[in-house]
């Protein structure tokens, strides 16, 4: 990304980026994005030696339900801003919300790459669901519970908790 003349605090330079569809494996899931997504920085100087980008991505995500295995589908897009400082960053009181990077210089332009990756996995949820209410699959049989119900008896307990089966309350 280009930067805005050094240290003028007025302007404000864009860049916007299309990355093409692809698959990302992340925290135990795959993420399949795919149309791709689309990524838009915007750069200004703060203060001398301090740079804000803020960064917004956007993208349709694909995977499967965490909880029945079905394909789950959700739009992902926010905007993180970082703070690039060719000093010390605990020397940034009063940015606390802005994730800092620090570099060694400064130069005509810099490299916002592994920002807008790290937007990304920011933005994407721990578990993908088919549904908000999404009821998961029978630990027996494994059926598909969003379906309907199984012939499954539902007295079974863990082994490891039947000794809380007699257990009675004092209220």
């Amino acid at each position: 990304m280009t930067l805005p003349p050094k240290n003028d605090t007025e302007a404000e330079i864009f860049s916007e980026w299309d990355f093409p569809d692809g698959l990302l494996n992340f925290d135990g899931q795959e993420f399949i994005f795919p149309k791709g997504f689309h990524a838009q920085a915007s750069a200004r100087w703060v203060e001398d030696g301090l740079l804000l980008v803020n960064i917004a991505v956007s993208s349709e995500v694909e995977g499967e339900c965490a909880r029945c295995l079905a394909p789950a589908n959700l739009e992902i897009s926010g905007e993180l801003g970082y703070l690039y400082c060719s000093h010390g960053a605990e020397e940034l009181e009063g940015f606390d919300d802005f994730m800092p990077v620090e570099v060694s210089h400064f130069g005509r332009v810099i490299d916002v790459m592994p920002q807008i990756r790290e937007s990304i996995y920011t933005l994407l949820p721990t578990k993908i669901l088919c549904r908000e209410d999404c009821k998961g699959l029978c630990p027996v049989c494994g059926k598909n519970l969003n379906e309907g119900s199984c012939s499954c008896e539902s007295d079974d307990i863990d082994p490891r908790l039947e000794a809380l089966r007699n257990f009675k309350s004092e209220q």
